[in-house]
Protein backbone atom coordinates (compact mmCIF):
# COMPACT_ATOMS: atom_id res chain seq x y z
CA UNK A 1 0.00 0.00 0.00
CA UNK A 2 2.89 2.47 0.49
CA UNK A 3 4.55 2.07 -2.51
CA UNK A 4 1.30 2.67 -4.61
CA UNK A 5 0.79 5.83 -2.32
CA UNK A 6 4.11 6.92 -3.40
CA UNK A 7 3.61 6.08 -6.57
CA UNK A 8 0.32 7.94 -7.00
CA UNK A 9 1.84 10.73 -4.75
CA UNK A 10 4.72 11.07 -7.87
CA UNK A 11 2.12 11.24 -10.45
CA UNK A 12 0.46 13.73 -8.70
CA UNK A 13 3.46 15.32 -8.07
CA UNK A 14 4.51 15.03 -11.89
CA UNK A 15 1.56 16.67 -12.92
CA UNK A 16 1.63 19.66 -11.14
CA UNK A 17 5.46 19.84 -12.07
CA UNK A 18 4.55 19.90 -15.80
CA UNK A 19 1.61 21.74 -15.95
CA UNK A 20 2.41 24.50 -14.01
CA UNK A 21 5.74 24.79 -15.76
CA UNK A 22 3.73 25.28 -19.45
CA UNK A 23 1.18 27.33 -17.47
CA UNK A 24 4.34 30.16 -17.08
CA UNK A 25 6.80 28.82 -20.61
CA UNK A 26 5.00 31.66 -23.06
CA UNK A 27 6.36 34.04 -20.05
CA UNK A 28 9.08 32.66 -19.34
CA UNK A 29 10.48 32.90 -22.97
CA UNK A 30 9.94 36.49 -23.78
CA UNK A 31 11.67 36.88 -20.50
CA UNK A 32 14.94 34.41 -21.20
CA UNK A 33 14.82 36.36 -24.73
CA UNK A 34 16.98 39.02 -23.31
CA UNK A 35 19.80 39.26 -20.03
CA UNK A 36 17.64 42.20 -19.23
CA UNK A 37 14.75 40.69 -17.83
CA UNK A 38 16.72 37.87 -16.75
CA UNK A 39 16.03 38.76 -13.31
CA UNK A 40 12.16 38.47 -13.85
CA UNK A 41 12.53 35.22 -15.27
CA UNK A 42 14.19 34.03 -11.97
CA UNK A 43 11.57 35.99 -9.92
CA UNK A 44 9.47 33.39 -11.90
CA UNK A 45 11.10 30.10 -11.79
CA UNK A 46 10.83 31.12 -7.89
CA UNK A 47 7.00 31.34 -7.92
CA UNK A 48 6.68 28.49 -9.88
CA UNK A 49 8.92 26.47 -7.93
CA UNK A 50 7.06 27.87 -4.53
CA UNK A 51 3.56 26.80 -6.29
CA UNK A 52 4.45 23.84 -7.22
CA UNK A 53 6.17 22.55 -3.68
CA UNK A 54 2.78 23.79 -2.29
CA UNK A 55 0.44 21.65 -4.51
CA UNK A 56 3.07 18.43 -4.08
CA UNK A 57 2.47 18.99 -0.11
CA UNK A 58 6.52 19.57 0.07
CA UNK A 59 6.71 22.04 2.99
CA UNK A 60 10.37 24.11 2.74
CA UNK A 61 11.84 25.04 6.19
CA UNK A 62 14.90 27.42 5.58
CA UNK A 63 17.08 28.28 8.04
CA UNK A 64 19.55 30.43 7.83
CA UNK A 65 22.92 30.51 10.62
CA UNK A 66 23.29 34.13 10.12
CA UNK A 67 21.71 37.25 7.76
CA UNK A 68 23.39 37.20 4.55
CA UNK A 69 25.31 40.13 3.79
CA UNK A 70 23.32 42.42 1.56
CA UNK A 71 24.85 43.97 -1.88
CA UNK A 72 27.30 40.91 -1.76
CA UNK A 73 27.31 38.42 -4.97
CA UNK A 74 27.86 34.97 -3.36
CA UNK A 75 28.50 31.83 -4.52
CA UNK A 76 26.10 29.01 -2.75
CA UNK A 77 27.31 25.40 -2.67
CA UNK A 78 24.84 23.21 -1.82
CA UNK A 79 25.05 19.05 -1.36
CA UNK A 80 23.82 17.09 -3.89
CA UNK A 81 21.37 14.35 -3.31
CA UNK A 82 18.25 14.80 -5.66
CA UNK A 83 16.87 16.49 -8.79
CA UNK A 84 14.65 18.12 -6.75
CA UNK A 85 17.77 20.05 -5.59
CA UNK A 86 17.57 22.56 -8.34
CA UNK A 87 13.73 23.48 -7.96
CA UNK A 88 14.41 23.54 -4.01
CA UNK A 89 17.37 25.84 -4.63
CA UNK A 90 16.34 27.83 -7.27
CA UNK A 91 12.63 28.64 -5.42
CA UNK A 92 14.30 28.88 -1.77
CA UNK A 93 17.75 30.14 -1.96
CA UNK A 94 17.52 34.20 -1.72
CA UNK A 95 18.49 36.71 -4.12
CA UNK A 96 18.96 36.71 -8.15
CA UNK A 97 20.38 33.07 -9.04
CA UNK A 98 21.57 31.06 -11.35
CA UNK A 99 22.82 27.53 -12.19
CA UNK A 100 25.88 25.45 -13.33
CA UNK A 101 25.14 22.25 -14.54
CA UNK A 102 25.54 19.14 -16.67
CA UNK A 103 25.11 19.69 -20.12
CA UNK A 104 22.55 16.94 -20.37
CA UNK A 105 19.65 19.77 -18.84
CA UNK A 106 20.15 21.80 -21.74
CA UNK A 107 19.05 19.14 -24.38
CA UNK A 108 15.45 18.29 -21.39
CA UNK A 109 12.16 19.48 -23.80
CA UNK A 110 11.09 22.76 -22.19
CA UNK A 111 13.04 22.75 -19.74
CA UNK A 112 16.52 23.16 -20.80
CA UNK A 113 15.51 26.26 -21.69
CA UNK A 114 17.10 27.70 -18.68
CA UNK A 115 20.72 26.21 -19.13
CA UNK A 116 20.77 27.53 -22.97
CA UNK A 117 20.11 31.21 -21.34
CA UNK A 118 20.51 32.23 -17.58
CA UNK A 119 22.12 29.16 -16.58
CA UNK A 120 25.43 27.57 -17.67
CA UNK A 121 25.20 23.90 -19.20
CA UNK A 122 28.87 22.24 -18.17
CA UNK A 123 30.57 19.52 -20.53
CA UNK A 124 32.27 17.64 -17.88
CA UNK A 125 33.69 15.14 -19.89
CA UNK A 126 35.50 18.18 -21.67
CA UNK A 127 38.51 19.87 -19.59
CA UNK A 128 37.82 22.19 -22.31
CA UNK A 129 34.01 22.47 -22.13
CA UNK A 130 34.38 22.86 -18.08
CA UNK A 131 37.19 25.55 -18.43
CA UNK A 132 35.12 27.33 -20.48
CA UNK A 133 31.91 27.15 -18.57
CA UNK A 134 33.98 28.56 -15.56
CA UNK A 135 34.62 31.27 -17.71
CA UNK A 136 30.90 31.81 -18.81
CA UNK A 137 29.88 32.04 -15.55
CA UNK A 138 32.24 34.29 -13.92
CA UNK A 139 31.52 36.90 -16.99
CA UNK A 140 27.54 35.85 -16.43
CA UNK A 141 28.02 37.07 -12.43
CA UNK A 142 29.56 40.21 -13.80
CA UNK A 143 27.25 40.94 -16.26
CA UNK A 144 24.41 40.42 -14.39
CA UNK A 145 25.08 40.82 -10.91
CA UNK A 146 23.71 37.49 -10.14
CA UNK A 147 24.82 35.04 -7.31
CA UNK A 148 26.03 31.34 -8.23
CA UNK A 149 24.25 28.51 -7.49
CA UNK A 150 26.75 24.94 -7.70
CA UNK A 151 26.77 22.09 -6.32
CA UNK A 152 30.39 20.98 -5.57
CA UNK A 153 29.94 16.87 -5.64
CA UNK A 154 29.22 17.73 -9.80
CA UNK A 155 26.41 15.25 -9.66
CA UNK A 156 24.52 12.68 -7.54
CA UNK A 157 27.02 10.59 -5.36
CA UNK A 158 25.73 6.88 -5.72
CA UNK A 159 25.66 6.34 -2.69
CA UNK A 160 23.30 9.71 -1.32
CA UNK A 161 23.18 10.83 1.21
CA UNK A 162 26.40 10.31 2.10
CA UNK A 163 29.25 13.18 0.35
CA UNK A 164 31.30 12.69 -2.44
CA UNK A 165 34.96 13.44 -1.39
CA UNK A 166 36.64 15.60 -2.28
CA UNK A 167 34.73 18.31 -3.57
CA UNK A 168 35.20 19.31 -6.87
CA UNK A 169 37.95 22.66 -6.89
CA UNK A 170 35.59 24.55 -9.46
CA UNK A 171 33.36 26.88 -7.23
CA UNK A 172 36.16 27.75 -5.11
CA UNK A 173 38.53 28.72 -7.92
CA UNK A 174 36.17 31.11 -8.73
CA UNK A 175 35.68 32.65 -5.57
CA UNK A 176 38.76 33.02 -4.79
CA UNK A 177 39.59 34.54 -8.24
CA UNK A 178 36.33 36.65 -7.61
CA UNK A 179 36.94 37.29 -3.76
CA UNK A 180 33.88 36.68 -2.86
CA UNK A 181 31.93 34.68 0.00
CA UNK A 182 31.01 31.04 -0.71
CA UNK A 183 28.26 30.04 1.64
CA UNK A 184 27.64 26.12 2.31
CA UNK A 185 24.02 25.01 1.83
CA UNK A 186 22.53 21.63 3.57
CA UNK A 187 19.78 19.68 1.98
CA UNK A 188 18.42 17.17 4.03
CA UNK A 189 15.47 15.68 3.02
CA UNK A 190 15.30 16.01 -0.60
CA UNK A 191 16.45 11.97 -1.33
CA UNK A 192 13.12 11.07 1.00
CA UNK A 193 10.91 13.61 -1.59
CA UNK A 194 11.97 11.90 -4.74
CA UNK A 195 14.65 9.16 -5.26
CA UNK A 196 15.31 8.84 -8.76
CA UNK A 197 17.21 6.09 -8.69
CA UNK A 198 14.82 3.58 -6.69
CA UNK A 199 11.75 6.06 -8.48
CA UNK A 200 10.16 6.52 -4.48
CA UNK A 201 8.85 9.59 -3.42
CA UNK A 202 6.38 11.02 -0.97
CA UNK A 203 5.50 14.39 0.13
CA UNK A 204 6.73 16.20 3.44
CA UNK A 205 9.17 18.38 4.97
CA UNK A 206 11.94 20.10 3.26
CA UNK A 207 14.97 20.97 4.89
CA UNK A 208 17.70 23.79 4.02
CA UNK A 209 20.19 25.02 6.08
CA UNK A 210 21.81 28.03 4.61
CA UNK A 211 25.60 28.12 7.01
CA UNK A 212 27.63 31.47 7.22
CA UNK A 213 29.31 32.66 4.58
CA UNK A 214 33.29 32.10 4.33
CA UNK A 215 35.13 34.95 3.25
CA UNK A 216 37.87 34.68 0.58
CA UNK A 217 39.47 37.65 0.91
CA UNK A 218 43.14 37.57 0.70
CA UNK A 219 43.20 33.89 -0.22
CA UNK A 220 45.34 32.47 -2.51
CA UNK A 221 45.16 29.56 -4.93
CA UNK A 222 47.58 27.73 -2.64
CA UNK A 223 43.92 27.97 -0.19
CA UNK A 224 42.06 26.12 -2.18
CA UNK A 225 42.15 22.40 -0.57
CA UNK A 226 41.51 24.28 2.63
CA UNK A 227 38.61 26.22 1.49
CA UNK A 228 37.36 22.80 -0.07
CA UNK A 229 37.63 21.03 2.99
CA UNK A 230 36.22 24.02 4.97
CA UNK A 231 33.03 23.83 3.50
CA UNK A 232 32.70 19.94 2.90
CA UNK A 233 32.88 19.56 6.69
CA UNK A 234 30.05 22.36 7.76
CA UNK A 235 27.77 20.29 5.05
CA UNK A 236 28.88 17.08 6.68
CA UNK A 237 28.81 18.04 10.32
CA UNK A 238 25.15 19.19 9.86
CA UNK A 239 24.12 15.84 8.08
CA UNK A 240 25.82 13.96 10.74
CA UNK A 241 23.93 16.65 13.37
CA UNK A 242 20.20 15.41 11.74
CA UNK A 243 21.19 11.87 11.33
CA UNK A 244 20.92 11.91 7.84
CA UNK A 245 24.51 10.36 7.47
Amino acid sequence: MRILLGRIWLAWAGFWFVSLFLVIYPFLYLLLLSPKTYRLAHGLRKIWGKVTSIMCFVIPIVRYEQRLPKNQQLIFCPNHISYLDILTCGSFLPGFNFFMGKIELSRIPLFGIWFRTLDIAVHRESLRGSHKAFIDASQQMDALGANLIIYPEGRIPDNAPQLKYPFKPGAFRLAIEKQIPIVPVTLADNLNRFNSDTFKGSPGKMRMYVHAPIETKGLSMDDLPELQEKVFNVISSQLKSLRVI
